[in-house]
């Protein structure tokens, strides 16, 4: 009785339709081959190049998204929420992004003429370059090879710039108008309080979703489901915001790379950042890639198909048959 339990667990979990219904063995050993590919696949390296890119497209990035923000609030709003929502970053590389934000701000205008129409596509355009190097990276996560045409890939580069841009703009609205929900409160502390605390949680998953969305869309595959890709999506969140607190207290605490490269500390310190939000968002699309290596069942979006015929390498094999 005690072998056809375990019979029927085993092939459970070869047949799991959602990461929930794997056992402590498939995680085992899909947390070992997270830690095998992401030394053979040199993820670390391939989040450098990512962040390298991600540098030259952030000035833009940032230009763009002061424009989309002013259509919902005033310029000058949008600078007390970066304020707050950066503080965990080492102060250099936060002096930089916000003296950025500042000088953006102060001269944007909230018309939409034809100039500004143009200047903010323009910086659109710059800021996907370093969304399509994140795609390659998650092509390198998921083993797949690039067989979207240049026109195709072009317009989901600049979608998933769009989201990225119009996602962060929402998310500095809600940040800017809670001082006047608090406000509102007045002499309800409770509701206060729970306002200030909930914001918290609304920022994990945002960036949870986030990281979910460019699982989804990012790498040349068929989708997978939203199931398999909120693992990584959440796992990477946590890895990203535990690592920029830690990676401030190193700067604060023991770094010395003022006295190492001088009035480029800041700008080493932004890269090494922008490094570690690399590392974290392609380490969650390999946990995501290996947890489908871990069952036989489709796990990608539309009807049921058989092995070979999903458009996807990791949907496409078991890890067991290896």
């Amino acid at each position: 009785m005690a072998q056809a339990d375990s019979s029927r667990d085993t092939h459970t979990e070869q047949t799991a339709r959602r990461p929930s219904q794997f056992g402590l063995a498939d995680l085992k050993q899909a947390a070992q081959r997270v830690i095998t590919r992401t030394g053979r696949d040199r993820i670390g390296l391939v989040a450098a190049g990512v962040a390298f890119y991600a540098l030259l497209a952030l000035f833009p990035g940032i230009t763009a998204l002061v424009a989309l923000a002013g259509l919902i609030l005033d310029p000058g709003d949008i600078i007390a929420p970066l304020e707050n929502g950066t503080a965990a970053l080492p102060p250099a590389a936060r002096e930089i992004l916000l003296g950025q934000v500042r000088d953006v701000a102060g001269g944007a205008s909230a018309s939409l003429n034809l100039a500004a129409l143009a200047g903010l596509a323009l910086a659109i355009y710059s800021a996907s370059r370093g969304v399509a190097n994140l795609m390659a990276g998650l092509n390198v996560a998921y083993e797949e090879e690039e067989a979207r045409g240049f026109f195709a890939l072009l317009a989901l580069t600049l979608m998933l710039t769009l989201f990225l841009l119009i996602t962060l703009s929402l998310v500095l609205a809600v940040f800017a108008i809670l001082p006047a929900i608090l406000a509102l409160a007045g002499d309800r502390p409770a509701l206060a309080m729970a306002a200030e605390i909930a914001r918290w949680p609304l920022f994990f998953l945002m960036g949870a979703l986030i990281f979910s969305t460019l699982y989804r869309f990012g790498p040349s595959r068929r989708a997978a489901r939203w199931r398999w890709l909120a693992p990584g999506g959440l796992l990477a969140c946590a890895f990203w915001i535990a690592g920029t607190a830690g990676f401030g207290w190193y700067v604060e605490t023991l770094g010395s790379y003022a006295e190492t490269f001088g009035a480029l500390a800041g700008v080493i310190v932004l890269l090494l950042w922008l490094w570690l939000s690399a590392f974290a968002v392609l380490f969650g699309a390999v946990v995501d890639a290996e947890l489908e290596h871990q069952t036989r069942h489709d796990s990608t979006v539309g009807p049921d198909r058989p092995m070979g015929a999903r458009g996807a390498v990791k949907a496409d094999s078991y890890a067991g048959d290896a």
